[in-house]
């Protein structure tokens, strides 16, 4: 084998090596990481919502308008957590390799039920109780601190 087919064969495996890296990277770019990074997005939504809207959560008597914001808020915030859910390729070991970055599967479903429950109770009239066990329930599957007081 001469020089210049060495050096041809050397700069081709090369550009197919570059190449090969490059799109397994976008690969795990766009089928893993952005995924996550779009379900942390959401934690941060949901955390958001239970605090902006904890005085229609909490407060037996208030507006009806907020009831319906807050209502269509949890109740959305529920359906979106599903979906990212299942949009992240083998969650389940994702979840488990992260150590606490990503709530386990079980639990972020749990918290999208009670996300629906809460959804559905804003409307209540003696809801302060039952909506401060759900809330402080959401809090723990996702991994919030607690809002407190």
């Amino acid at each position: 084998m001469n020089d210049l087919t060495k050096i041809l064969l050397t700069s081709s495996l090369t550009a197919i090596g570059a190449i090969v890296v490059f799109v397994a990277s976008q690969l795990l770019g766009k089928l893993v990481i952005e995924p996550i990074q779009d379900l942390k997005k959401l934690l941060g939504e949901i955390r958001y919502a239970l605090v902006f809207h904890a005085q229609v959560v909490f407060t037996p008597v208030g507006d009806r308008a907020g009831e319906d914001r807050a209502c269509e808020a949890f109740r959305r915030l529920a359906c979106d957590l599903r979906s990212k859910l299942v949009s992240v390729p083998f969650y389940a070991r994702w979840a488990v390799v992260s150590k606490g970055f990503l709530p386990a599967r079980q639990d972020a479903f749990e918290a999208s039920k009670e996300l629906i429950g809460l959804s559905n109770s804003v409307h209540q009239e003696n809801r302060a109780e039952k909506n401060a066990k759900r809330v402080a329930k959401i809090e723990q599957l996702l991994g919030f601190e607690p809002m407190g007081e």
